[in-house]
C-alpha cells in the first residue's frame, strides 16, 4: 500500500521505496507498524504522515520564496 495525501506520497527513509505493507492485523491506526516492501525496514503509520507533512511545508515555502522572488523582480 502507499500512503499519499493528494500528490504526496510517503517514502521509505532507508531507501525511498513508496509502497509499504501492515505488520499486525485489523484497522489502521497512528501507532500501526509498517513495513517497506523494498527494504524491510519498519515504521509507524503516524511518521509516514508526518513525512507527508514536512514535505508539503518544504513545498509551501519553496512557494512562498519564489513568490517573494517574483515580487521583488517586478519592483
Amino acid at each position: 500500500m502507499q500512503v499519499s495525501v493528494g500528490d504526496i506520497t510517503a517514502r521509505c527513509k532507508e531507501c525511498g521505496g513508496k509502497e509499504f505493507r501492515q505488520l499486525g492485523s485489523g484497522a489502521l491506526r497512528l501507532t500501526s507498524r509498517l513495513t517497506c516492501t523494498s527494504c524491510e525496514r519498519s515504521v509507524i503509520y503516524l511518521d509516514l504522515l508526518n513525512f507527508i507533512g514536512e514535505e508539503a511545508m518544504r513545498r509551501a515555502n519553496e512557494s512562498l520564496a519564489k513568490l517573494k522572488k517574483n515580487r521583488r523582480q517586478k519592483r
